[in-house]
């Protein structure tokens, strides 16, 4: 009996794939345009919430706004931003509370939300005094650009402007270790050292605990282990990142460049070697230029950038474009992925938020 229900599934898989061999690729479908109140400052940032139901959004004057992606509506404002306040250049949502949502700006001020109560819960290492949405922190001296939790939400991570990256402790939201950036006046730099720009990306690997990658305008990737007192331990040469434009699924690497030709490109983990150059849509005279990557799933991956103020999600096997959103010749800044891989999330200047589906 066991091996008869064994067979029926096998079969049944089998016709399935057989059935979507058929179909073809998945297709990139536009579902919702959404205008926010804070579309003006542009969004700068984007994360679906684990369940997949909502969206933060992240503007240039500090704003936080939650969307409902299936009514395409706004569901709250859990900061209404000011005229002190610089962009929000990174959301996570806590791995194992995902109630919590992190958001970091490029005036270095680290801010936690309760999408429960729908707001401030913290800002991070905030001197006592002062007000939480105009406080400085250690990080006031820099720019944050990028920020990850690691996998089980023990650890977030930060990294921007001065080219440090901070280690804190998500139970606290203290700083657990500082990765020094190397000093140029002792000259300590080394493959193996830190970021010798500013770094503008920033992502844990979704399988290890301990692995994260960083990448910015030094025309590199560094691989990390957090365990790891200051020394990457590995590299990968090349892409020159300009955003959020790095992302890790499994032993593969996607990174997006500000470049003007093979922009979009895979590299494997383990060797740190180029696996291929993904094509991206574009004219002889517009360039790539890609600020924003990331995988909808094994085959599918999903980029933006300024060189035809649009994003693409490309079939890494096919090479095959799956649909394309244009913005009205505006740069596409912050791409999105839900849970599962079949919507898309894409903004950038002046707001134009689309909401896409994989079908």
């Amino acid at each position: 009996m066991a091996r008869r229900r064994l067979e029926r599934a096998l079969l049944e898989s089998r016709g399935r794939e057989r059935e979507e061999a058929a179909r073809g690729p998945a297709q990139l479908r536009i579902r919702h345009q959404l205008p926010l109140s804070s579309d003006p400052h542009g969004i700068y940032s984007l994360r679906f919430a684990p369940a997949g139901g909502c969206l933060a959004a992240g503007f240039g004057n500090g704003a936080v706004q939650i969307v409902n992606v299936a009514t395409a509506s706004l569901h709250s404002s859990l900061f209404r931003g000011h005229r002190t306040r610089h962009a929000i250049t990174a959301l996570a949502y806590h791995p194992g509370r995902p109630s919590l949502l992190l958001a970091v700006g490029a005036d270095g001020i680290i801010s936690l939300y309760s999408m429960d109560s729908e707001t401030l819960l913290a800002t991070v290492t905030a001197l006592a005094g002062c007000s939480p949405h105009v406080c400085p922190t250690p990080e006031k001296e820099n720019e944050i650009n990028a920020m990850d939790f690691c996998m089980d939400g023990s650890t977030y991570a930060t990294a921007g402007k001065d080219r440090h990256i901070r280690l804190y402790d998500s139970h606290t939201n203290q700083l657990s270790h500082i990765l020094q950036a190397p000093d140029f006046m002792t000259g300590d730099v080394t493959p193996s050292s830190g970021h010798s720009r500013r770094i503008f990306a920033l992502r844990f690997h979704p399988g290890e605990r301990h692995m994260f990658l960083t990448a910015g305008w030094d025309d590199c990737v560094k691989i990390w282990d957090k365990r790891m007192a200051k020394e990457a331990q590995r590299v990968i040469n090349g892409p020159h990142i300009c955003g959020p434009g790095l992302d890790i699924q499994g032993n593969r690497v996607l990174t997006g460049s500000w470049v003007p030709h093979n922009a979009l490109q895979l590299w494997d983990l383990r060797t740190s070697q180029l696996q291929k150059n993904l094509p991206f849509p574009g004219g002889p005279t517009q360039g790539q230029f890609l600020y924003a990557a990331r995988f909808c799933d094994q085959d599918i991956v999903v980029a933006g950038g300024s060189g035809t103020s649009g994003a693409s999600a490309i079939h890494t096997g096919t090479n095959q474009v799956l649909g394309e959103i244009l913005l009205p010749n505006k740069p596409v800044q912050a791409v999105a992925v839900a849970p599962g891989g079949r919507v898309v999330a894409v903004a950038g200047v002046g707001g134009n938020l689309h909401i896409a589906d994989l079908h």
